[in-house]
């Protein structure tokens, strides 16, 4: 078993917001940084070791993989995808053989700076106890995820990109799977039985609904949306509203499995 969960890192996706500037988005530079450094810097676990989903034709314009080896170390894992996939759930699926195993499974859309201290606390006290842990803040913008939680924060449905949002407990862009074959097994029953958001797109959020419907344990851990950095507005404005996280940053990058 690893010290440490395998961390999968979708970026097989295309933006023409942002290639439309040249550039794809996770190398979009904001502020002097690259989004995706920015992304990692504020997570309380390392990305030296994380299995990354690239599109082949972004490391031939781009060279992504070239470039995420010189952010984040030569030991990171690299999954090709030749064309885009359906969603980000199948992109992950790419990197099966490195997943579905026992292994716990963390999932980084990489798209939201979030303020996540206490997440590695809240999964060590808490990770024997459910199969899954959504982060959660506090919005109301139609454009994101949601969830219904009970009284003991337990998620009791999960809802992505309604124009109506079932509450206010909005899903973070990280999903926590204890076993990544569990991951596994209920995207595929997902996919299979064509279960999308409300704008017709796969999202690994909804994967919870099937652990749900099997009886399974899916907590909530309250963290804070620092800045959105998914889209072209979230990145300009990104220099005005970021502050610095409560702690050091730095400092946390190894407590998740520890």
């Amino acid at each position: 078993m690893r010290d440490s969960p395998n961390i999968v890192v979708p970026l097989a996706g295309k933006d023409k917001a942002f290639e439309a500037r040249g550039m794809i988005k996770p190398l979009t530079k904001v502020a002097g940084k690259e989004i995706i450094r920015w992304i990692a810097e504020s997570r309380p676990f390392p990305y030296d070791a994380a299995i990354f989903v690239v599109l082949q034709e972004h490391q031939a314009e781009y060279g992504i993989v070239d470039a995420l080896r010189s952010f984040f170390g030569e030991n990171i894992r690299v999954v090709i995808a030749e064309q885009m996939t359906e969603g980000s759930p199948q992109s992950i699926l790419l990197a099966r053989e490195l997943i579905d195993n026992d292994e716990e499974l963390l999932i980084d859309l990489g798209d939201q700076y979030l303020d996540l201290a206490g997440f590695a606390d809240f999964l060590a006290a808490q990770r024997d106890s459910c199969a899954g842990v959504i982060p959660t803040f506090e919005s109301y913008y139609y454009n994101r995820g949601y969830m219904l939680l009970d009284d003991a924060g337990r998620v009791l449905k999960v809802s992505e990109k309604d124009a109506t949002p079932i509450s206010t407990h909005s899903t973070a862009c990280i999903s926590y799977f204890r076993h990544g074959t569990e991951f596994v097994r209920y995207a595929d029953r997902m996919i299979a039985r064509q279960r999308t958001a409300a704008n017709g797109a796969y999202l690994p959020s909804l994967v919870y609904n099937e652990l749900i419907e099997a009886g399974k344990t899916v907590l909530s851990c309250p963290c804070e949306l620092v800045a959105p950095l998914g889209t072209v507005e979230g990145a300009d404005c990104f220099p005005q509203i970021n502050r610095p996280l409560r702690g050091e940053v730095g400092s946390r990058k190894s407590e998740v499995g520890s």
